[in-house]
C-alpha cells in the first residue's frame, strides 16, 4: 500500500516537470533544417535561375538556404548568376552542391568537389564546368576535354 502511494506521488511530481522538457526537445528537433541535397527530376524540375527545365543531370547544382529551401539549377553558371543577384548570400546560403559529372545522381559539396572549366564541356547554359569527386580522375578528363582544373570553386564564382 505504501509503495502505491509513493508511485502516485512520483507520477504527480515528475510528469509535470518532464513535460516541458519533452515539448522543448520535440520543437527543437522539428525545427532542424535539412541541408542535404535533394534529387533532381530530369525533365520535370525547373532551374531557379533561368526557369528552363533541367535536362542534363550531370551539370545540375543546388543551393540549400538557411531555411531549408532547395533551389535547383541546370548549370553552375545559372547558380552563380542567381547568387550574384542575392542580397547578402553568405547569410542566406547554408550549402551548395554540384552533380558529379561521372555519377549524375550524386551531389558533391561544392567546396569539396574538384572542378574543371573548358569550352569543350557542353553544359546546358554553356557554363563549361564539370565537377568530380576524385582529383585523380580530373586530370584525365581535363586533358581529354582540353579543360583547366580549377584550384577553388570561388575562382569560378568570380568568373561567372
Amino acid at each position: 500500500m505504501m509503495e502505491c502511494k509513493f508511485l502516485k506521488m512520483i507520477n504527480k511530481v515528475t510528469v509535470p516537470a518532464i513535460l516541458p522538457v519533452l515539448i522543448t526537445l520535440f520543437l527543437l528537433s522539428s525545427c532542424a533544417v535539412n541541408d542535404k541535397p535533394q534529387p533532381v527530376v530530369q525533365g520535370k524540375d525547373v532551374c531557379s535561375g533561368c526557369e528552363m527545365t533541367i535536362v542534363d543531370l550531370k551539370f545540375a547544382a543546388e543551393i540549400i538556404t538557411n531555411k531549408g529551401r532547395c533551389l535547383k539549377f541546370d548549370d553552375l553558371s545559372c547558380m552563380f548568376h542567381y547568387i550574384s543577384k542575392m542580397q547578402e548570400p553568405e547569410k542566406t546560403i547554408l550549402k551548395m552542391y554540384v552533380a558529379d559529372y561521372l555519377h549524375k545522381d550524386t551531389f558533391l559539396d561544392i567546396k569539396k568537389a574538384t572542378l574543371i572549366l573548358g569550352d569543350s564541356i557542353s553544359s546546358p547554359m554553356n557554363g563549361g564546368v564539370a565537377a568530380f569527386s576524385s582529383p585523380e580522375l580530373v586530370v584525365e578528363y581535363a586533358k581529354s576535354l582540353k579543360a583547366e582544373v580549377l584550384d577553388t570553386w570561388e575562382r569560378l564564382r568570380i568568373q561567372h
